[in-house]
């Protein structure tokens, strides 16, 4: 049932967080291959099938060699040994290493029965089947079975982003196939009577549409699927049909603008009679407006029109309920902390978000604005490479510390 009573007060971020977090989506899984798992998320723990290294191998070009056969060589006194096998990565050693023998070996080769230590072809010096040895061998120069990786080992968890490094690491550990989770469909539907797709010619009273291309490219960052709408006019009826729509092809909508408090403000206004609304504006600055609810059963997050407000929304409330519902640890936030090098001021009750350009100086780093700070200026989400978190019980002055989300 609606709840218009919730628009008479605002609401923090963490109720909100709470809030939207209440309500679930079914999350399905899907085994695919390794190569087209970048940006999934693993819904089941991975373990090693094997151990890695395999075997002992070598980490130089050089000889395999007994350490004790070594010790006293130097470059006046070089230790001369005879070679008695040349070892390659991919076959295996053919002879046993006995005191004054050695066998030439690449990297990656297995160690041959034996051998302790290896020295590095820059160290020695070959001549008529033998090797002259200038310096001590060395032991850690021998990549030891399983040091990386155990046989059964757990190497990643349920609900770990998958990197390139993961996916490499799944890769060394013998895996092919890899369950995830399965990618949600996002629709994303801007509203406005002013709004025209770039490249059309433009005219007096339009502006360009750009929020559901930033949005597009979020969702597709953290490993989703967006269903990007063509802008649709302020109109209740198109709006209607247009969410009906994006209920039956997703498992999320996004819409963006028409939440204020404006006669032309549609999307609160079907929502408030025709859907379900469990909260509407938060105490956060840019983004005061947003709401939350359902249509039908579909999960509706309704985001401000300006385009600034619209990043800064999805960064700090919708990236958390999607990572929340399908238990994704990533990808990670990265939060630092920066000297402010200008005073900021902050806002009653309320968390407020500039957008602060970080550099690293003599004193460490430091954070200022560069551009003017209004939520329709999207140049500032380029022209700087953090977001400030300014919270309202901390007066921020020149050399203060923040607490910065890196964009």
């Amino acid at each position: 049932m609606p709840h218009p009573s919730i628009s008479n007060y605002f609401i923090s971020l963490n109720e909100a967080k709470s809030l939207s977090q209440s309500i679930k989506i079914p999350i399905e899984e899907e085994e695919v291959n390794i190569e087209n798992s970048y940006n999934r998320i693993l819904s089941k723990d991975v373990y090693s099938l094997v151990n890695d290294p395999p075997f002992d191998n070598s980490s130089m070009d050089g000889y395999a060699v007994i350490f004790s056969d070594t010790i006293s060589a130097t470059q006046e006194n070089p230790i001369e040994l005879e070679i008695i096998d040349f070892i390659s990565a991919g076959h295996p050693p053919i002879k046993k290493l006995t005191s004054g023998s050695a066998a030439k070996i690449m990297t990656g080769a297995p160690i041959p029965e034996g051998a302790d230590s290896i020295i590095m072809i820059e160290k020695t010096k070959e001549v008529d089947g033998k090797v002259l040895l200038y310096c001590p061998s060395f032991p850690n120069y021998i990549r030891l079975k399983g040091e990386n990786l155990t046989k059964n080992e757990l190497i990643l968890s349920k609900g770990t982003f998958l990197t390139p490094h993961n996916i490499g690491l799944l890769a060394t550990s013998g895996h092919s196939k890899i369950s995830v989770i399965k990618k949600l469909k996002i629709s994303i539907i801007s509203t406005g009577d002013e709004l025209i797709p770039p490249g059309l010619e433009i005219k007096k009273g339009q502006i360009y549409e750009s929020n559901s291309y930033v949005l597009e490219g979020l969702i597709k960052e953290i490993g989703h699927i967006p269903i990007r709408k063509k802008a649709i006019p302020d109109s209740i009826e198109k709006l209607r049909i247009e969410l009906n729509n994006a209920a039956l092809e997703s498992d999320l909508i996004i819409t963006s603008g028409g939440v204020s408090m404006g006669d032309l403000d549609i999307v609160r206004k079907l929502m408030e009679t025709e859907g379900e609304i469990l909260f509407w504006r938060i105490k956060i600055k840019p983004g005061s407006p947003p709401l939350f609810g359902l249509w039908g059963e579909t999960p509706l997050f309704g985001l401000p029109g300006n385009p600034v407000s619209s990043s800064v929304v999805f960064q700090m409330l919708i990236n958390p309920w999607l990572k929340y519902i399908t238990n994704s640890k990533g990808p990670k936030e990265k939060i630092i902390k920066a000297k402010l090098t200008e005073e900021i001021k902050n806002k009653k009750d309320f968390l407020v978000f500039p957008r602060v350009l970080v550099e690293n100086n003599e004193e460490g780093l430091i954070a200022y604005t560069k551009t003017h700070q209004g939520s329709g200026n999207l140049r500032s989400l380029t022209t700087h490479n953090g977001i400030a978190i300014i919270y309202p019980h901390i007066k921020y002055e020149i050399n203060s510390q923040i607490d910065v989300l890196l964009l």
